[in-house]
């Protein structure tokens, strides 16, 4: 019997209710016929590199040390927040950390164990640079769609492109761009580097559905071009893959509401009084990372001007959960160590712009206020803690696992490098705060021991409740939801 190996699949953004025999055939029937991980969740951030990051380290922000698609750290001394897709300053945060990515990567792990990892990646710039960890001093193939300077050199992307051709225009539905990366996965990463861990990042049905909407044309066919690659991935899985040794791990990496309104926060706390900016200095007491899902560093992480930026928060209609440091619940904040992020790089103030559980004009559950004016209304985003972007797909088959069942353990992308490990018959990293999915495997522990957390904090007119769920096996717990009740 051939070593078992690891290829795991993720659509960017899919939301479970999109798994449909209508919708994702494909990914429907491999996901009934394999283990369906029911109340699986993001971590907190929501947002898609913060997701890479922690499946590919098995911890959260605590502990890997990516705070969001884009953080401002004063430690860094940048003029604003480090977007993770910008290389230059990437770079400059690997130096002066001395590892960006604080934990331990997947792709090391395996090459200290004398096994091969691999990756393709659709999705920005900093998508392929956490997909990869330090997979270019390892020698280790690591293809993005950005080019040769993005890839690893072991990716050699201008013989890729000289045998399949050009990477396709990115456009609404990204279709011809998720061909290609199949494609190039099929008849070169996997036949050619003979991986024993592969990853295959698709960025779509994210791309579409965050400036063409959930319910749209664009996003459906979006869903449609995924799924239809992966059709072709189970045709090889079928045919070759299996017997090979392979099992698949299909998943999305985060979930997606509606954008009901936009707002700035910016200028409403500069109207409260408050001085506002990018960077902290003389005549910035708040550096402000703003987004649906946003934090802000104070100065000198004074007392009185985080009470005052607490207070300013919880007065304003459009606020929804909100995060501190110290947060003991008697100001109404809770602390930062309930969504894991309790990290030096963390901001002294976390908080979401509100969401509900209310259909969209389109008729789904979910809809928000943000602050990312790209984003039309309409569109899709995420980041925050309401249930339908915090839930994403995790599905996973092959002769490792079981077949044909649905699973309500709480689970996470946290969870997916243990998995990855146990899969391969490795050991446990012993830092690892995420666990193996025991009750997914054929043979495994099928009833953790679970248990449900409630953390609620208000203070006059404010109130905010989140949800965590502790599995047994698991270091840290899982986000279920969160919201502002009043």
């Amino acid at each position: 019997m051939p070593a078992p190996k690891v290829l795991v699949v993720v659509f960017d953004g899919l939301r479970p209710d999109h798994v449909t025999p209508n919708q994702a055939p494909n990914i429907h029937g491999f996901a009934t016929g394999g283990v369906w991980m029911r109340n699986t969740g993001s971590a907190f951030p929501s947002e898609t590199r913060v997701q890479v990051t922690t499946s590919m380290t098995g911890h959260p922000p605590a502990g890997h040390g990516i705070m969001a698609n884009a953080f401002y750290d004063p430690a860094l001394g940048f003029s604003s927040a480090m977007d993770t897709s910008d290389d230059e300053r990437m770079r400059a945060a690997d130096k002066i950390y001395g590892r960006l990515i604080a934990a331990h990567h997947l792709s090391e792990i395996l090459w200290g164990a004398g096994r091969k990892f691999a990756a393709v990646t659709t999705g920005k710039v900093g998508n392929a640079r956490l997909l990869a960890g330090r997979a270019a001093e390892l020698n280790q193939p690591v293809l993005s769609i950005w080019g040769d300077a993005i890839s690893t050199p072991a990716a050699n992307f201008a013989k890729v492109v000289d045998r399949f051709g050009p990477v396709p225009e990115q456009v609404f539905p990204n279709t011809g761009v998720a061909d290609w990366a199949v494609k190039v996965l099929l008849e070169h990463t996997i036949p050619d580097h003979d991986p024993d861990a592969c990853v295959l990042w698709l960025n779509e049905p994210d791309l579409s559905y965050h400036y063409r909407g959930l319910a749209s044309g664009d996003g459906q066919s979006a869903i449609g071009a995924v799924d239809a690659g992966f059709g072709r991935i189970l045709d090889w899985w079928r045919a070759e893959g299996r017997d090979a040794g392979w099992n698949i791990i299909a998943m999305s990496d985060h979930g997606h509401v509606t954008v009901e309104g936009q707002l700035s926060v910016a200028e409403a706390l500069t109207a409260e009084g408050l001085k506002v900016g990018k960077a902290l200095g003389p005549d910035v007491d708040y550096a402000l990372k703003p987004g649906y899902s946003a934090h802000i560093a104070v100065r000198d992480r004074d007392p009185a001007l985080i009470a005052r930026l607490v207070e300013t928060l919880q007065a304003q209609d459009w606020c929804g959960p909100i995060m501190t440091r110290a947060g003991a619940g008697d100001d109404g904040t809770l602390p930062i160590s309930v969504v894991n992020w309790d990290s030096p790089r963390a901001a002294d103030v976390a908080f979401t712009l509100r969401s509900w559980d209310r259909d969209s004009d389109g008729g789904l559950p979910g809809v928000i206020l943000a602050d990312n004016p790209d984003i039309p209304l309409g569109g899709g985003m995420h980041g925050g803690l309401n249930r339908r972007e915090l839930n994403h797909c995790l599905f996973l088959g092959g002769d490792s696992f079981r077949k044909g069942v649905e699973i309500e353990t709480p689970s996470g992308t946290i969870d997916v490098s243990p998995t990855i490990l146990k899969t391969l018959g490795l050991p446990q990293h012993p830092l690892m705060a995420g666990r193996p999915i025991e009750e997914a495997f054929a043979v495994g522990d099928p009833a953790p021991d679970v248990s449900e957390q409630v953390h609620e904090a208000g203070r006059g007119g404010y109130a905010q409740k989140i949800v965590t769920a502790t599995v047994g096996g698991a270091k840290r717990p899982y986000l279920r939801w969160g919201m502002r009740t009043t």
